[in-house]
């Protein structure tokens, strides 16, 4: 099937060839022309990177009326860059529409998009749920004439804690608007959520053939994470060319990596989520312009950015999950092209590497760090490219009496060694000094064995010591639920802003009536149990470690109902008595 072959209006067609698109994407082929020319309700499920956008914008723009001037059309994104992207996106392809659409989103003048609204009255409107609901509130946006409602990326504003303002703008769209939504994986929210606010939805899944593409080359390097920035400068050292994307698990990491790898004259920047959004649309447009070679980011900055012809990916640590995973690497070797996927591994996190694996279906093969020799010799090469040019040139090259009296007694071995040193003397001193990285095979302690391996100076197993969730994280009880008020937003909110660590790397959140658990990692979980004081909702609360955790699951998946977690540390004081604490964690082991 080819682009021309669907029932889009001839002006769309005319527009999709200008932009040298000809064959639709497995998604757009199901999706545009029962979206196009039926009236329903849409749920397509497929992996980022498979044209979602054009698959929903080509049928939203077919049926868009364009001598309206209300909102038809409202589109909901989890993330800011996003919602430019997808408003992009809209633009190119209605070059011959007379239709307007606007982004709207947090981290910019409220005022100038008001003024947008009302002065250019566009059909489509393009945001973020937190902005939309609080435009919605404040009389601006009306949605009194809207027909569609699509949800892109509905997994990821479930994960952010945007799935309650999701279901009050809904709710705020009547019940005769049709309903698509969008989304990489379908937890049981998500389908809950298609059960209350869908009708009979038609139903697309793209099956994954393999979660991973073959024209990727995915390999890991095993080290610890203090040694990881400088692994990370070895590996650019060690390559030709580049032009790639850099994954952290928190924002801390994106800045200070970005700062060292400056430093050590890699051209970097940081995206992450305290930056305004000048800041973002500057640090873009010098990386795609190639100003800078290489972007550091998190995840949820990451959402949105769409950039061709990256040659490598480089996770700094596992991330959370596999589908994170998966889309990171998805960002390389598109269009035909190869590209390289290398994650950092710590010692620790070696069996989740496996379970990768296991789930992509691919081979990650472990690759040696190169050594200081074989950096110099790569360092020699780039050198020596540079010169290249210089000795076609040398018939007409000139150069300086003082310049050759000074070289003019030596004779070639010494001249060698004088230019050698003088163009590498910085770098070979640095790789002189450098430590080694690898890590050897460590063998996984055996908990059943009868002798004192693994155990304290108490004699205490070290994991009661210091209990520590399968996945490298740590697992708490906190004494807030439900009954009081609590929501997963402010849960989240609260807890990131305690430690100042990322809302993503809070995972496993079970959330009962009167406590709730979750997980953080283990760096943040220590800090956690050191706040002083800690309050949810202007209630005082207190953060107890579990002994056992369950393995990671997808983000917010649900309690461990067949554990009994025993407690161990205590953040805060919470004012409860004995007896409450004892009530709370009898019920926690009824959880």
């Amino acid at each position: 099937m080819t682009f021309q072959e669907l029932p889009l209006r001839e002006s769309l067609l005319k527009a999709i060839t200008e932009r040298g698109y000809v064959e639709p994407t497995e998604i757009q082929q199901l999706a545009i022309p029962a979206l196009a020319t039926t009236d329903t309700d849409f749920v397509g499920q497929a992996q980022t990177g498979t044209g979602k956008t054009a698959a929903f914008v080509l049928p939203l723009l077919h049926k868009i009326d364009s001598s309206s001037r209300d909102v038809q059309a409202l589109i909901l994104t989890p993330t800011r860059e996003l919602a430019n992207q997808i408003n992009d996106e809209i633009k190119k392809f209605s070059t011959y529409e007379k239709i307007k659409t606007i982004p709207v989103y947090g981290g910019v003048s409220l005022e100038g998009q008001v003024r947008g609204l009302r002065r250019d009255r566009p059909q489509i409107v393009v945001g973020t749920p937190g902005r939309v609901l609080d435009l919605i509130e404040r009389g601006v946006l009306i949605l009194d004439q809207a027909k569609f409602a699509v949800l892109d990326e509905a997994d990821e504003m479930l994960d952010m804690g945007f799935i309650d303002d999701v279901k009050s703008i809904l709710s705020n769209l009547g019940t005769s608007k049709k309903t698509w939504m969008f989304s990489a994986t379908m937890p049981a929210q998500i389908l809950n959520l298609i059960k209350t606010y869908l009708k009979d939805p038609l139903v697309v899944k793209v099956q994954k053939k393999t979660l991973s593409n073959e024209s990727i080359e995915q390999k890991h390097y095993v080290v610890r994470h203090s040694q990881m920035s400088e692994a990370v400068c070895r590996i650019l050292d060690s390559l030709d060319d580049y032009y790639g994307m850099i994954f952290c698990r928190t924002k801390i990491d994106t800045k200070s990596l970005a700062d060292e790898l400056n430093a050590r004259g890699y051209p970097s920047d940081s995206m992450h989520g305290d930056m305004s959004q000048q800041q973002r649309d500057i640090t873009m447009r010098n990386f795609k312009n190639k100003k800078i070679n290489m972007l550091v980011c998190t995840d949820v900055a990451a959402r949105g950015i769409d950039v061709d012809n990256l040659t490598h990916v480089i996770n700094f640590g596992l991330p959370q999950d596999i589908e994170s995973y998966v889309h990171r690497i998805g960002r390389t070797g598109r269009a035909g092209q190869t590209g390289v996927a290398i994650t950092l591994v710590e010692p620790s996190e070696r069996y989740r590497l496996r379970m990768v694996e296991n789930n992509t279906k691919a081979r990650i093969v472990q690759a040696i760090l190169p050594t200081p020799k074989d950096l110099k010799q790569v360092l020699v090469r780039k050198e020596l490219k540079k010169f290249d040019s210089l000795i076609e040139k040398l018939g007409s090259l000139e150069t300086d009496e003082v310049f050759a009296e000074k070289f003019e007694s030596m004779d070639k071995g010494d001249l060698l060694k004088v230019m050698y040193n003088h163009l590498f003397q910085s770098q070979i001193t640095r790789y002189d000094s450098a430590p080694s990285l690898e890590v050897a095979e460590q063998r996984r302690p055996d908990n059943n064995r009868g002798d004192n391996q693994g155990r304290d100076s108490r004699g205490n197993s070290a994991s009661a010591a210091a209990p520590r969730a399968n996945n490298g994280n740590m697992r708490f009880f906190v004494n807030i639920g439900k009954d009081h008020g609590l929501t997963l937003k402010t849960l989240l909110g609260s807890i990131a802003g305690m430690v100042n660590v990322d809302e993503r790397m809070i995972r496993n959140v079970d959330m009962k009536e009167t406590f709730s658990f979750l997980e953080v990692p283990e760096n943040f979980g220590d800090a956690l149990l050191k706040v002083a004081g800690p309050t949810i909702n202007e209630r005082n609360v207190r953060f107890e470690l579990t002994r056992s955790a369950p393995m990671s699951r997808p983000a917010y998946g649900g309690g461990d109902r067949d554990r009994r977690p025993s407690f161990r540390g205590r953040s805060g004081g919470g004012g409860n008595s004995s007896s409450d604490r004892g009530q709370s964690s009898e019920r926690s082991f009824r959880a």
